[in-house]
């Protein structure tokens, strides 16, 4: 009988051994190192690109302004329906753009945040729209905007959700 215990001795010890090295041995991989930190640069290529937006926009570029939009974009502007679609947002903005052959357009960029995963963004600002009717009177309108932004997988940023709102009109005194 004891040697009937002593090799179920040896089975428990090899068992157990087997069982601590299963365990033990991912324990001793190296996990993978963290992603790089891109946000600044991040950061940086989406204020640059709303820099070349807001230049296309005053330049009545529909198309440009719409090439950094996402093909899914989705767009809340007000007094009109939600848009979705790049091509749906360049015609309109073709047709605003053609509406209002006259005007000014810029924004201050408060903010951009860009997540630590480094694959989305955000910004949101104010800004300013002149517009002047066929007599040159101007129409200012302030407003404020925010955008949601995906990086794509050539590693470009381009906007998927767009919402800007105007500020109710200065209440005259």
């Amino acid at each position: 009988m004891l040697m009937h215990d002593c090799k179920r001795i040896e089975y428990l010890l090899l068992l157990t051994t087997v069982v601590t090295l299963i365990f033990a041995v991912p324990g001793c991989q190296k996990p993978a190192p963290p992603a790089p930190d891109t946000r600044a640069a991040d950061e940086t290529a989406i204020r640059a690109a709303l820099d070349e937006q807001v230049k296309a926009i005053t330049a009545g570029d529909a198309a440009k302004v719409a090439s950094y939009d996402a093909d899914d974009v989705v767009a809340m502007a007000p007094d009109a329906p939600l848009t979705q679609g790049r091509e749906n947002i360049q015609k309109y903005l073709e047709a605003m753009l053609k509406a209002k052959p006259e005007f000014s357009f810029n924004m201050a960029e408060v903010k951009v945040e860009v997540a630590r995963s480094g694959d989305l963004a955000y910004n949101w600002g104010t800004g300013k729209m002149t517009i002047k009717n066929k007599k040159g009177k101007a129409t200012e309108t302030t407003f404020k905007s925010i955008s949601m932004w995906k990086k794509q997988a050539d590693g470009s940023w381009k906007i998927v959700v767009d919402a800007w709102v105007p500020d109710p009109p200065a209440t005259k005194k």
